[in-house]
């Protein structure tokens, strides 16, 4: 299952995770001062947002990256993050809040700790059902746009 959580999203509001239910959630983990792979795995979910928008399902999936970096990713930090990728904000939660908050949901969805220092995360992407049930764990570098709207597609039935 997805993690309970309650944590601040790229415009200051709070964002619970029972607020997704009856949607598919497209969930990744990101710093916005990573070079290397968090805008690999943001261009190409930017990429999987429009085709999602292109076949008109973007009223029943929502994306959510959850920061690596909360001491860094304040809310502000998040929407410019965001806007270098023209990410429509509508459907996508750009999440902060507490480090030992956020600690805990990165957690149980089954990376490592949030570091102090040097960030070391591989590519988790993890799709979500609309009861909230972890479907699928992508690790892949390369995602690709088509097959994750394929993943999600079956997730909406």
């Amino acid at each position: 299952m997805m993690p309970a959580f309650a944590l601040v999203d790229q415009a200051g509001a709070v964002v619970k995770s029972e607020s997704l239910l009856g949607r598919a959630v497209v969930v990744s983990f990101v710093f916005t001062t990573c070079a290397e792979t968090c805008p690999l795995v943001t261009a190409q979910l930017a990429r999987t947002q429009s085709r999602v928008r292109a076949e008109k399902l973007d009223d029943r999936v929502r994306f959510v990256s959850i920061t690596l970096d909360p001491m860094t990713d304040r809310p502000e930090v998040l929407r410019r993050y965001a806007d270098v990728y023209g990410i429509d904000l509508a459907t996508w939660h750009f999440l902060t809040g507490a480090s030992d908050d956020v600690g805990r949901v990165v957690r149980a969805f089954g990376l490592g700790a949030v570091a102090r220092e040097r960030i070391v995360h591989g590519s988790l992407v993890v799709l979500v059902d609309r009861q909230g049930r972890i479907a699928e764990r992508r690790t892949d570098l390369e995602l690709d746009s088509e097959r994750l709207v394929v993943s999600l597609r079956k997730l909406l039935g």
